[in-house]
């Protein structure tokens, strides 16, 4: 009785590693969806004046990310799993910062309109259907940024400057997913971004030449699903 007992543990034991293997052994493809927020840490610096104006004010962009992955998983042993992962998100709406009155000083607009991870994803599996992973790896990211500026000594006279910058820095995350059947499960994830300091073309505001840099920090929480191949 003992021993039948013992084969039928052994039995199941192989059949729950055998088809946990299969679902990890193999690429994926995901999509996301969720909130997001970037923090632009701004300084302005006036590079004409004798007394220098000088400004330094954060501005945050609030909006939705939607995104698309491609991913491979390996189960290392019972318990643990690594992978790698390449991911593209879009991310909406924009950051905006006034100085002063709307019609006698700059208005700036900068938004992040998508970036792209390139991430190691270590995991543990906590039972047959759930598992908890980080991503640790490097994003890039297209900043867009629009300043309106009066020029001379009329404030009605406005330049317009627009200009995209390339900003790579670091990415990490924090995710939980859950397995519905061998093909499909659902996840949630928690990533930060930092990617440093960005510096953008000098503008004029009245007759004063202004340099612009921002730091740039992001998060976003998201929900998912992935689809084995």
């Amino acid at each position: 009785m003992k021993l039948n007992k013992l084969i039928c543990i052994v039995i199941l034991e192989f059949i729950s590693t055998s088809a946990l293997a299969s679902s990890y052994d193999k690429f994926y493809v995901a999509v996301d969806a969720g909130i997001f927020q970037a923090d632009f840490n701004n300084k302005y610096i006036d590079r004409t004046d004798v007394i220098p104006q000088n400004i330094e004010q954060p501005s945050i962009q609030y909006g939705y990310t939607s995104g698309i992955a491609l991913g491979y998983s390996r189960l290392m042993s019972q318990n643990y799993f690594i992978g790698g992962q390449l991911s593209a998100n879009f991310d909406g709406n924009n950051a905006s910062f006034q100085s002063g009155a709307s019609n006698t000083s700059f208005s700036d607009q900068i938004n992040m309109s998508h970036h792209f991870d390139l991430t190691f994803v270590p995991g543990l599996v906590l039972s047959n259907s759930i598992a908890t992973y980080l991503k640790l790896g490097i994003s890039y990211a297209l900043l867009e940024d629009e300043i309106n500026s009066p020029a001379g000594f009329n404030s009605t006279i406005m330049t317009h400057y627009h200009s995209n910058e390339n900003a790579i820095g670091f990415a990490a995350g924090l995710g939980i997913a859950k397995s519905l059947t061998d093909h499909i499960s659902l996840f949630t994830e928690a990533n930060y971004h930092d990617y440093g300091t960005i510096d953008y073309a000098d503008f004029q505001n009245f007759m004063t030449t202004y340099s612009h840099s921002t730091h740039i920090y992001s998060y976003d929480v998201v929900i998912g699903a992935a689809y084995t191949i």
